[in-house]
This record gives C-alpha cells, sequence and structure tokens, in this order.
C-alpha cells in the first residue's frame, strides 16, 4: 500500500512560531522528515506521497539527503486549500493510469486503501506503524483510525524533575483513549466529506465554540439523537474526570463502548468505521503548540529510548534512524 503524509498549512491548520509544523526543526532536521524515515523503514509501505508547500518541502529534503537515504520513491504534491482536498489529490494522484485532470472514476482502480498521517509526529516508530496496519482488517472496514490507551502514553508524562505532556482523551467504558494519527482508509467510499473537514476545523473540543460546532454537524445526520446522545454523554464523561469526580465519569463513560462508538462514527461518516488499539504510542505524541514543541526538544533522548524497547524487527525499524544528537 501508498502511505499518504499530510503537511498542509492552510484551512483550519494551525502554525507553531509562525511556521508551518511540518517544517519545525527537532535536531537539526524538520518533523516530517522523521516521519518519512519511519515510512522508509515500514515493508508494507510501497511509496510515499506527502502534500503541503511543495518548494519548502523539496528544500529541505535534499538538505537531508547528504545525512541520510530513502530507499522507497517520494513525491511531493503542492498543497490545496483544505484537508478533504489534499487527501482527495494525494491519493488520486497515486492511482496507476492517471493524469492531470482526469476524472478517476474509469481507471478501474478498486479503491485500495492507504495510510494517512500527519507531518508532526517526529517519534512514530516503523514498529507502531507495521502494528496498526496488521490489526487493520480492511476487508471489513473502509476506514481504520488508531486510538491509544491512556496507560501506554503515562510515560510521556511530566516527571517531577523532568517536563512532558498530558494529553486529551475520550473517556469510553472500557478505557481512556487518544486518538493516534494514524488512518488506514479508501478515500472515495468516505461519503461525509463535508462532515469530516468539519470534524477537522473544529478538533480542539477544549474550546466550548467547537463542542457547539460539533454537535450542530450531528443534528444534521438521519438518527441525529443517537449520535448526539452520546457525544453529549461523552462531554460528560470529559467534564467529570478533569474535575477529578470518576464515580460521576463512570456514569457517563457506562453507555460509551466501544463498538456503540464505531456504529455512530460508520454512520455518521457513511462508511464502514473501525478503532484500532495500538499499544506503543509514539503515534499519539504530535506537536501542538509552542510549549509542546519545547517539551519535544527537551525529551526527545529520554523517550527515543523508552520507544526503542518496542522494535520487534531486529536490526530494522530503530527508533533512530537519523544521525542526531539523540541518537548518539
Amino acid at each position: 500500500m501508498n502511505a499518504f503524509v499530510l503537511a498542509g498549512d492552510r484551512g483550519a491548520s494551525h502554525q507553531i512560531l509562525g511556521t508551518n509544523k511540518a517544517l519545525l526543526k527537532l535536531e537539526g532536521y524538520p518533523l516530517f522528515i522523521h516521519v518519512l524515515k519511519a515510512l522508509d523503514e515500514v515493508a508494507e509501505i510501497d511509496r510515499v506521497y506527502m502534500i503541503g508547500p511543495q518548494k519548502k518541502i523539496m528544500q529541505e529534503i535534499e538538505r537531508a539527503l547528504p545525512h541520510t537515504l530513502f530507499l522507497k520513491k517520494i513525491e511531493v504534491l503542492e498543497q490545496k486549500n483544505s484537508l478533504i482536498e489534499n487527501i482527495l489529490t494525494i491519493y488520486t494522484r497515486s492511482l496507476p493510469g492517471y493524469q492531470e485532470g482526469m476524472n478517476p472514476d474509469p481507471l478501474n482502480h478498486g479503491d485500495p486503501p492507504g495510510l494517512f498521517l500527519p507531518a508532526d509526529i517526529p517519534l512514530i516508530t516503523p514498529a507502531e506503524i507495521r502494528e496498526f496496519i496488521s490489526k487493520s482488517d480492511m476487508n471489513q472496514s473502509d476506514y481504520c483510525l488508531g486510538i491509544t490507551s491512556e496507560e501506554a502514553l503515562a510515560p510521556f508524562y511530566p516527571q517531577p524533575d523532568q517536563p512532558g505532556i498530558k494529553m486529551a482523551y475520550i473517556y469510553l467504558r472500557e478505557k481512556a483513549y487518544r486518538l493516534n494519527n494514524l488512518h488506514l482508509a479508501r478515500p472515495f467510499r468516505l461519503r461525509a466529506g463535508r462532515s469530516i473537514q468539519k470534524m477537522y476545523d473544529h478538533r480542539y473540543q477544549k474550546y466550548l465554540g467547537n463542542r457547539f460546532r460539533i454537535a450542530f454537524e450531528i443534528l444534521k445526520t438521519p438518527l441525529w439523537w443517537k449520535g448526539l446522545a452520546l457525544y453529549l454523554m461523552a462531554q460528560g464523561a470529559v467534564f467529570f474526570a478533569q474535575m477529578d469526580r470518576p464515580r460521576l465519569s463512570a456514569l457517563f463513560r457506562r453507555p460509551l463502548t466501544l463498538p456503540a462508538v464505531e456504529r455512530e462514527v460508520s454512520r455518521f461518516l457513511g462508511t464502514r468505521f473501525k478503532a484500532v488499539e495500538t499499544a506503543i504510542g509514539s503515534a499519539a505524541l504530535d506537536i501542538d503548540d509552542e510549549a509542546g514543541y519545547r517539551v519535544f526538544s527537551a525529551r526527545l533522548r529520554d523517550w527515543r529510548e523508552h520507544l526503542a524497547r518496542f522494535n520487534n524487527e531486529p536490526g530494522k525499524g530503530t527508533v533512530c534512524p537519523l544521525r542526531t544528537e539523540a541518537c548518539g
């Protein structure tokens, strides 16, 4: 399958220090270079496509080439104006026989699934990508989304003498989960493209206005009361968990089973949706703001040492693929 790295900085994308997050440097390399190196070591990935500010990305790849080698072919496309446009553009470009401006429908391409991920997850490991792909049954699903439990992310929390990152979670009956940035999908089978764009635009749920906007999107769907009920339950579970009221949070979490959520998301998106749990945690560690960027810079070596324990293929998939201080 092909991998698609999303590095756009238009629309609802969030910049840090006035810069596209993908171009921020860690150990001398832009964040996206770390992502490309991880993908380069995954046997299941045939080719890598990337979309974003094309000229800047190509310049950074050329700067990295004296120090690192990419074995897989990488194609970089100029970004469009929104997330959905970027996804459809980059996926369509990958289809055999496609040429610019062509209608892809007659190509008889069979809707091959592709791995979609952002460019701001520099600690992503080949081992977690392989785990996610191996657990995603694309015969039964058209969209698999990676999730990671709170327990798996505890090693990245702040310590008494070290900075760290506390993350937002979805509190379900089984566990508290974080969406982990890995997506395996057939884009042409996702019928609710506008809804996906709206979900992305309003993804920061710490803002009250975004919660109302998501609720309004749910109201537009068939059987909206089912989806709205689960959404309000999820908001209640988060609120009481953050207020350190676990018993009240548990009451709201009780109807929020993973299968129930999967059914509602499938209906909302108009496709067969499945959540896939991975245990390593590297895919959930994205950089959202300047404070997070500083923490990553300070803890990179420690976190890479922790993630190295999960390398399950000796000689492959190292967590130090680049020549940097953190790699020794």
